[in-house]
This record gives structure tokens, sequence and C-alpha cells, in this order.
């Protein structure tokens, strides 16, 4: 059946395309890591929730589209939900260079949190649900050490209403949609201090086969690592320069790297630049609407052969904090 192998180029396509990616790309995790690493979970001294939406590629019909929400809090070693006024866990930002003079890691304490993404890409639509847990080690005064691991579900449908075949009255087409349900488990660490963090994470821990019903080929879902380190550097006492870079590694596709520079005034409004191996540059600006919101933006501009037929893409975060 020629529906057969039209099903396995395009489960092959799931696993090859973007550099081998099924994860989708992000320009705005240096506001949300945790949208990579579990072992973010509980790393600020308060509830934390971030909200976001990325617009890939706009021009392209049927473009990766991409929504997301994490929610994580700090926890005291006896499990209750820390309060507002508790002084000794999970990290607080340093906005100037006084603060971070002043800075002292967290005690040792438990993190949780929620993690949900939709992602659609043409016939493609991924749903992936997690739970997430951190404990954060202190490591002296000015450095904490937290070991992550999320996990939950991935629902993958393939809508074949959407696909030409030769053959439309073909009884596997009629079916219209195929669902395929898998584990996924994320681990993570996460070493961070007064101004610099260092850290690592695998998603998709479980490589799970593709299947969406008898009459379909197969695909395989496919471990993503990433790498992520930054460095602060203080100009004056309220500009802060934050080089960074991120490794990504999707076996078999090369290695590709984010190497970020944002610029802080007082974290009250920031600007940075990204550049992703052949893939695209980015510009990246954020600011702080009050004390518990701040809002992000991106803008991609792509690079790869795909330059020619899109116009770029968009995204934007808004973060709370309580």
């Amino acid at each position: 059946m020629k529906l057969k192998f039209y099903i396995s180029i395009l489960l092959s396509a799931i696993t090859c395309i973007c550099f081998a990616q099924q994860r989708p790309h992000y320009s705005q995790y240096l506001q949300n890591m945790d949208i990579i690493n579990p072992a973010v979970t509980g790393m600020f001294k308060a509830v934390t929730v971030k909200a976001g939406f990325r617009n890939q590629w706009v021009g392209i019909a049927d473009a990766p589209k991409t929504s997301y929400f994490t929610v994580h809090t700090p926890l005291n070693l006896d499990g209750s939900i820390l309060t507002a006024g508790s002084a000794n866990y999970g990290v607080l930002e340093p906005y100037t260079r006084s603060d971070k003079d002043s800075y002292e890691s967290s005690e040792s304490h438990h993190g949780i949190g929620f993690t949900a993404l939709n992602d659609k890409s043409g016939p493609i639509n991924r749903t992936t649900l997690n739970l997430t847990y951190a404990y954060h080690i202190m490591l002296g005064d000015i450095a904490n050490l937290s070991i992550g691991a999320g996990g939950g579900v991935s629902r993958i449908g393939l809508n074949t209403s959407v696909l030409n075949f030769e053959d439309p009255n073909d009884p596997v087409v009629a079916q219209g949609q195929e669902i395929n349900w898998s584990p996924d488990v994320n681990v993570g660490f996460y070493l961070y201090g007064n101004q610099f963090y260092f850290g690592g994470s695998i998603q998709q821990v479980v490589k799970e086969k593709l299947t969406f019903g008898d009459n379909f080929g197969q695909g395989s879902e496919i471990p993503h690592f990433f790498l992520t380190a930054g460095y602060t550097v203080w100009l004056g006492e309220d500009i802060a320069i934050t080089p960074s870079v991120m490794l990504k590694y999707v076996n078999p596709a090369p290695k590709a790297f984010d190497f970020n520079l944002k610029a802080a005034f007082r974290n009250n409004f920031w600007l940075g630049g990204s550049y992703r191996t052949k893939d695209a540059y980015a510009i990246l600006a954020g600011f702080t609407i009050s004390k518990t919101m701040d809002a992000g933006y991106s803008f991609d501009k792509t690079i790869s052969p795909l330059k020619n037929i899109n116009s770029g893409t968009h995204e934007f975060v808004l973060g709370f904090k309580f």
C-alpha cells in the first residue's frame, strides 16, 4: 500500500527535520530555563509562572507553532510550601552589583513544578505534560547544585485528513486522526551562584517507538542533550552583561550551538542577541512590568535554506512571581 510508504517517509521526516530536532526551538529559554532543564525547578524565592508562544517561520504554511506553560515553587525540607517571607530558600536574582556582593546561597531545599507544552507542525500535533522535581544542595556560601527530573506523558497526533494521498478513499486515510501515547522523562543538573550558571539536561530519555495504528509506518523519539553556561559581568552598579552558550545534540545530527549576549539594567529592562549555528540570528528584549510580572519578546531571522521563504519567527513570554 502506498499509504504505508508515505507515512514512513513522514515519520522519518519527524526524526530528521531541523537537524533531527523533535523538541521545538526556543529563543526565550534564557528567561525560562525550566522549559529545557527540570533542575531549575524551585530555584527562585517565589512561585514562578511562565507562559509563552512561538510562531516559527512566518509565511510558510503549517510551520511550527508552540505554546508552553511552566509553574514551580521551592519547598521546605519538611515538604511545606515556602512563604514569601522565607529568607533562606530560593535564589534572589541580583539586580545590582551590591545585590551580587551580598548574595548568599540558598539552604538545601526541594522544588516541585509542572510543565505543559503544545507544538503543532503541519499534520503533527504534540502535547506534553510533565511533573518536575529538583533537590537543591547548598555548596558553601555562594553556590548551589540542583539535581532534577521530570516525568509525564506525550501525546502525538497525526492528522491524516490534511494529507493528500493518491487514493483519498483509502479506509486508513478516512480515520482522520491517529494518536500515539508515550512516557516522557527528562533529567538534569544545574550549578548556580551569584554570577554564573552551568547546567545539563536530557529530554526524551526514554527512546520510544512512534506507531500510528496497524497500517502506519514507525518512527522513534530520540533523546535530546543540552549543555548551558553563562557568566555575568557588572559594568558599574546597575548594568550587567551576561554572555552565555548552549550546546544541543540530537543523534545523528551535528552538534548545534547557541551563542548569546544579554545586557540588563537593574533587571528592569534588558536587550540581547543570539546566534544559532546554521539556523538563525535572534534579537531579544524584555522588561519588568511590576514586582510580580515581566514580559519578553524575540525575533529570529532565518539563515538556513528556508530564509527566502519566510519572514522570521516571533516568540512572546509572560512571567509572574508570587
